[in-house]
Formats: structure tokens, sequence, C-alpha cells
């Protein structure tokens, strides 16, 4: 038997107060789309940094890495735009939330990246979302303007995501405190 060791799918993200992924979750019920796989509330979430799949003894060095990108930038708030298909080119697979891009959350996703990517693509092309649903049949292109109340971000979580047959359940490893 070979040595197996406990693995973790680990991942960086934003996550809104819940009123505000209700109200998200919201506007997107609005654009009656046909088959979509919604998400749910508490799932709603904006990916700074996928780490993927990490053994259980890296996770220190995965924390401190959450730590120093977050260290010196304070809380900032984060202004949906609007709903829009991704990916922008070819078959859209879900439909986002796109926010406003000020330069805290920017810092914040270089730095994760230039730490935690695995692969040089995986340091470009950041685009400030938070997925609502993916589709289950076929999709449809969105991209319609929202008028939402900002909301403040003073954490960044690091997340490891276990697989369940029902989805993916996100479970909180460490949250970082920005300011």
């Amino acid at each position: 038997m070979g040595d197996r060791r406990p693995v973790m799918r680990l991942f960086v993200a934003i996550y809104p107060p819940i009123g505000v992924a209700r109200a998200m979750l919201q506007t997107l019920r609005a654009v009656g789309l046909a088959e979509h796989r919604e998400a749910l509330d508490e799932r709603v979430h904006m990916t700074l940094q996928f780490v993927g799949d990490t053994d259980e003894r890296q996770l220190d060095e995965v924390t401190e890495s959450v730590e120093r990108a977050a260290a010196g930038i304070g809380a900032f708030e984060l202004r949906p735009v609007a709903l829009v298909s991704l990916p922008e080119r070819g078959e859209p697979r879900l439909v986002a939330m796109k926010t406003d891009a000020p330069p805290e959350i920017l810092e914040i996703q270089r730095r994760l990246a230039k730490r935690l990517a695995r692969r040089p693509q995986e340091r470009q092309g950041f685009l400030p979302h938070l997925t609502l649903c993916r589709f289950v049949g076929a999709a449809v292109r969105v991209d319609r303007e929202v008028e939402l109340e900002a909301f403040r971000v003073d954490a960044v979580c690091l997340m490891n995501s276990k697989l369940r047959p029902g989805g993916a359940e996100h479970v909180e490893v460490e949250r970082v405190r920005l300011g």
C-alpha cells in the first residue's frame, strides 16, 4: 500500500455579508435564466487565488503566504457593477457578479498569485467577480449593469473545498483580518 497523506483542496476568498449575497442572487433571479444551478447564499464568494490540492503538512506555509499577502492592506469596499457570463470568450459556463477593482484587492491578488500560483498563467488576468450560478443546460450570454450597495471587505479567508455529491462544502481554515 502506498503512503496516503491527507490532502486539502485550498483557495483564498472573500465572502460578502449574507444579506449582500442574497441581494446578488435576487438580482440574478430577475434575469429569468432557464437551466442553472444557483449558489447557496453562504457559498457566494470571490476567489482571489485557487491553491489546489495541498498536503496538510504544507498548511502552515500556505497560511503564512496568505498572511503576508494581506499584510499592510487595510479594509476596503467592493461595489457590484454587473451580472456577466463567464468565460468572456467561448461557451458561457456561469453567471457572476462583477465588481469594481479597488487597488487593495488587486494588490492582495497579485501578492497571492506571486506566492501561491503553481503555473505562470495563474498569475494573469484577474477579473474580480463572485460566482452566482453555473449553467446546467443551454447557456446564455448575460451582461447587465446592476445597482447594488458596496460592501466592506475586512478579511480574506483561506478555505478548504471538500467535494461532496451535492456540491462543494467550504470550510474556513484561516481568516486573515485586513488593516
